[in-house]
């Protein structure tokens, strides 16, 4: 018997063998079960990931000579359908039969009953390739089709399907198969085989397989082949060209550290070797948004190529994977349009180490030089500037990043303002106001107020004055959602309900806090006390206090 590839041996034959896909298959099998079944279909998803299957087991379903609903895969009904032989179940192929008389003759041929079962099964893949012509052909007969007849549209792009065909079909969307279920597809596919494996490997098949079943299975045959009958992570890396996770940990480690020479040299290295350069970019790609996602919500459930013991081992700030991600992704769109991907990618890599990143080292330095101008607001002004701080307890960084928006919209603040809203702290209402800071949580279903009040309830009450609360935050994404002019109207309104009497509030980051407190250590006390910050209203000042013995005891 001829050799046959994974992807069509193990296809499935019964809606339970289907990887994934489970509302589609429940909702199919309930409207065969109740006898409402549509005249037509629209099955459309990525590749690979069952739409002709799924197509074939309903005809199965709805000829088997067992009854309805059944796929008993021994009649003549199920096996001429298994290989394609079926006279009742036509399977056209829009690609090559796209034109308006190709469509003409189905209808001439539809009319006549089916030979051998009770319904006639048209199954037509990529039919997003049929011409207008052709589409406007078949409109008539998907809207009044004979009782016996069934249309099975497939699609890869079903927005190039003209509306008044969508509005005849009943449409199932296909998602992208998990990587759970690849995997346990492909365990079974391998135990079936007496093939042994290693677990890993099968995770990078099916992230390499980007959600689709075929594709898993046709890298799976492929790798096979070349491995024998141990399956081994190494046999992944090297007969695909991969670098392994970890060595694409230390080229991203290299990348921050700036050592353009030693990242040029790896990358040459192991392209010579075989490397995939389209699938390195990919994977980097993949590695930085993990990191930003984890830095963002220490949830490792989110990250999908990371584990937390991995995230930790990149040093790196979140400003620095944010810059290099989105030159990545500017990268990977030029890709099309280059003649050498290779000097393209070396490019893309130089211009990486070149983002400039300013460190919390050198704005405290530019900081002292301006201490006896604190109205200096382009030498002091920690908002228009990446600020990192390295944590000695996890190596990860913290940052205020200006995020290139109006200035008239971001709430701008300097160490001094910090300093000057400490000197006027007021300890008392500090400690009332905390103490029904839990009252926030009335607000998080509330349409009006939700938005703000999670993030607000997330913040540190650090300092308390006559007329301003400043909190801090850890994530910038937090605070991007308060520290806007904008905001600052709804932020009052809730903070009055909450507690009473109305504030304006200053969102800032621990980091912030953290410099302005080394400034009141240095001795920079500002001559005057009065707060310039902008909240898009008319300035007010405030009475100074005594507040930093208690802060900083």
């Amino acid at each position: 018997m001829a050799y046959q590839a994974f992807y069509n041996k193990y296809r499935p034959q019964t809606f339970e063998e289907v990887v994934g896909q489970k509302t589609v298959v429940s909702t199919l099998k309930n409207a065969i079960k109740d006898n409402k079944i549509a005249h037509a279909y629209l099955f459309c998803g990525p590749r690979g990931t069952g739409k002709t299957t799924m197509a074939r087991l309903f005809a199965k379903a709805l000829n088997c000579k067992e009854g309805l609903g059944h796929q008993c895969n021994a009649c003549d009904s199920c096996i001429g359908i298994m290989k394609g032989e079926h006279p009742d179940v036509i399977e056209i192929d829009a690609a090559s039969n796209s034109t308006v008389d190709s469509v003409r003759q189905l209808i001439d041929n539809i009319s006549y009953q089916p030979i051998m079962s009770d319904y006639k099964v048209y199954i037509i893949d990529e039919v997003h390739n049929m011409s207008n012509l052709a589409f406007n052909a078949l409109l008539k007969t998907l809207e009044e089709p004979p009782e016996f007849a069934v249309f099975i549209l497939a699609t890869t792009e079903p927005q190039k399907i003209l509306p008044t065909i969508l509005s005849r079909v009943q449409r199932f969307d296909f998602n992208k198969v998990t990587e759970k279920d690849l995997i346990t597809n492909m365990e079974r596919v391998l135990k079936s085989e007496n093939i042994e494996f290693e677990s890993e490997a099968l995770r990078l098949i099916a992230n390499l397989s980007d959600g689709g079943v075929r594709d898993s299975l046709s890298l799976l045959d492929k790798l096979v082949s070349y491995a024998g009958n141990h399956l081994t992570v190494k046999d992944v890396d090297e007969m695909l060209g991969l670098l392994s996770l970890q060595d694409e940990i230390s080229l991203i480690n290299l990348i921050s550290a700036k050592k353009t020479k030693e990242v040029l040299t790896l990358v040459k290295e192991k392209y010579e070797s075989g490397m995939d350069i389209t699938r390195l970019q990919n994977d980097l790609i993949s590695i930085y948004k993990d990191f930003i996602i984890y830095v963002t919500t220490k949830e490792e459930s989110l990250m999908d190529r990371l584990k937390e013991s991995e995230a930790r081992q990149l040093n790196l700030s979140l400003n620095e994977a944010r810059n290099c991600v989105e030159t990545l992704l500017q990268s990977k769109r030029d890709n099309r349009n280059v003649d050498d991907v290779v000097s393209h990618f070396q490019l893309t890599l130089i211009n990486m180490m070149s983002e400039k990143i300013v460190t919390t080292e050198s704005v405290q330095k530019s900081e002292k030089k301006n201490v006896d101008d604190p109205g200096d607001r382009k030498q002091n002004a920690l908002a228009s500037q990446a600020v990192e701080i390295r944590s000695r307890s996890n190596g990860f960084v913290s940052e205020h990043t200006e995020e290139k928006k109006d200035s008239n919209e971001l709430i701008r603040y300097t160490t001094t303002d910090i300093v000057k809203l400490m000197y006027q702290g007021i300890k008392q209402d500090r400690v009332a106001i905390k103490s029904h800071w839990d009252d926030l949580e009335k607000y998080f279903n509330d349409d009006k107020y939700s938005y703000v009040a999670k993030p607000l309830h997330l913040s540190n009450l650090s300092v308390t004055t006559k007329d301003v609360l400043l909190v801090t935050l850890r994530s910038p994404i937090e605070i991007e959602k308060i520290n806007k002019k904008a905001t600052q109207p709804l932020l009052q309104e809730l903070i009055k309900l909450c507690f009473g009497k109305t504030y304006r509030l200053l969102p800032v980051l621990e980091a912030d806090v953290a410099s302005a407190i080394a400034q009141y250590k240095s001795g920079g006390k500002p001559e005057s006390l009065e707060c310039t910050i902008d909240f898009g209203e008319e300035n007010k000042t405030s009475g100074s206090t005594a507040f930093m013995d208690e802060l900083l005891g």
